[in-house]
């Protein structure tokens, strides 16, 4: 049986493909809390703890312990791992911690066929991103949700657009997400290109839209005709925190050797361009982080980042029900 190891907000989790389908389990021995492995991924007919060689059976149940009779009488209920829900959205998969929530359908909404549909062929991962940032996590997020640093964090990547005109992006502001729409322009250079691969490689009608969506608190998408990403931004500490990302770039259905290098091409070409992106992002965080801790002002934000002012009042709902 494949698995995958992973860490999500301090709980140690390992997913294991099994007759078909994904489940996931708490990567601790009942037994005496070493982990099940630190491998980060492999192939395993079953989940058996690396210290002590328990066993456990698919629904977690323990199923095998070596010298048992040493352990009588043994509550085998009581002992079963922990087990966590799963469900997939394209090729992504999503664990929930919780016992109880919504499934992720009801989660992500009216984003799930999108969010499915540009996460799977004919788009192909090419591309995963992990970071870890000397800031809270919400520094990250906010960035992630306003266009205003574009000619001064990304001067030779995004620089180009300059700031972006308020009345060529739409901001969509909601209970649980906010989206930004850009109408990247027809008639530029680089949509004429990117309109042209998406030709080569048999992608189907072009939008020539640039779409962010941030699902709150902490996950966020992105569409374009040619790539999609999947970001997630998590606390490790108070100022401290950590991302994960996927970059998935068009595939296409044309099969002709000059299809297949040009989808090669393409794919390279977002790689690293995204590469730059998140470095020159990261590059402010932990000077906002020690701003923060030391400011004397209350701040402020325009209209260009009013999806961070709905981000704060998602928050602040959020913690006063608790």
């Amino acid at each position: 049986m494949l698995f995958r190891s992973c860490e999500i907000l301090g709980r140690p989790l390992q997913l294991r493909r099994i007759d078909g389908g994904l489940r996931a389990y708490l990567n601790i021995c009942s037994h005496r809390h070493c982990l099940l492995t630190d491998l980060p991924h492999g192939n395993a007919p079953r989940i058996v703890c690396q210290y002590h060689g328990w066993e456990y059976a698919a629904d977690g149940k323990v199923a095998k312990v070596p010298d048992g009779g040493c352990f009588k009488p043994f509550d085998r209920e009581n002992a079963r791992l922990q087990t966590f829900p799963v469900e997939t959205c394209g090729e992504l998969v999503f664990v929930r911690l919780a016992a109880e929530g919504p499934s992720l359908r009801d989660h992500l909404g009216d984003w799930f066929d999108r969010v499915a549909a540009s996460f799977a062929a004919p788009y192909k991962c090419n591309w995963r991103y992990a970071a870890d940032f000397a800031c809270n996590w919400k520094i990250p997020v906010e960035n992630t949700v306003e266009t205003y640093h574009l000619p001064f964090i990304h001067p030779t990547t995004l620089g180009g657009f300059g700031l972006i005109p308020e009345e060529a992006q739409k901001h969509h502001l909601e209970n649980r997400s906010t989206t930004l729409v850009y109408d990247l322009g027809r008639d530029s250079e680089p949509v004429k290109k990117q309109r042209q691969v998406v030709g080569w490689l048999g992608g189907g009608t072009t939008t020539d839209q640039y779409v962010h969506h941030h699902v709150f608190p902490n996950l966020v998408f992105t569409f374009s005709d040619l790539f999609t990403y999947c970001q997630v931004y998590l606390p490790t500490g108070p100022t401290t925190s950590t991302t994960s990302a996927w970059m998935f770039s068009l595939d296409g259905t044309n099969r002709n050797p000059f299809a297949r290098v040009i989808a090669r091409l393409a794919a390279r070409h977002g790689v690293k361009a995204n590469s730059a992106i998140q470095r020159e992002d990261a590059s402010v965080f932990a000077a906002q982080q020690r701003g923060l801790a030391a400011t004397p002002f209350k701040g402020c934000i325009g209209t260009r980042e009013e999806r961070i002012w709905c981000f704060h009042q998602y928050l602040r709902h959020s913690l006063a029900t608790r």
